[in-house]
């Protein structure tokens, strides 16, 4: 069914908490497994200002970052014969690249983590598993936050009159 599953991380403890899944579902169905790391590009900012940079230095040390946070989401995953990738942002949002990565690799499932925000921060943060589920032709199995509820990921936290 799923031949080959892309599970995404971004380092974040959160993001860790889809591994696990991709990994159980990777060994069930026997699929191929991919990890992607997108490299964010390096946004310094001046008196509240952000400029896009170029230095290599700060890259060098974005792309040392990512492998590390590979290396511990693969140790994490602990899946024989994972593929392991990254790819960087340049002028692309994460999302794009994510979905590109989906296209180039085949697979047939995405495996990643939500904040399940919702209200402004939704509004103003977005959402990256959103986007990703409205860009690519195969299913996306989203982890939410632990606590977090469906209801709550769509509509925010109700109060509860008693």
């Amino acid at each position: 069914m799923f031949d080959h599953i892309l599970v995404t991380t971004d380092g974040s403890p959160l993001s860790h908490l889809a591994l696990p899944v991709a990994a159980d579902l990777a060994c069930k169905y026997r699929s191929r497994l991919t990890l992607l790391y997108v490299v964010p590009r390096f946004l310094p900012q001046v008196e509240g200002v952000t400029y896009p940079s170029h230095s290599s230095e700060e890259q060098a040390l974005l792309l040392a970052e990512g492998e590390r946070i590979l290396e511990a989401a693969r140790r994490t995953l602990d899946y024989p014969g994972t593929e392991v990738v990254w790819r960087e942002q340049q002028d692309l949002k994460t999302e794009r690249v994510i979905a590109q990565e989906v296209d180039q690799c085949g697979a047939k499932l995405v495996v990643m983590s939500t904040h399940g925000r919702s209200g402004l921060a939704h509004l103003f943060m977005g959402s990256v598993a959103e986007s990703v589920m409205r860009q690519v032709s195969v299913p996306v199995l989203l982890i939410q936050a632990p606590g977090q509820t469906a209801w709550h990921a769509v509509n925010g936290p109700q109060e509860v009159l008693v």
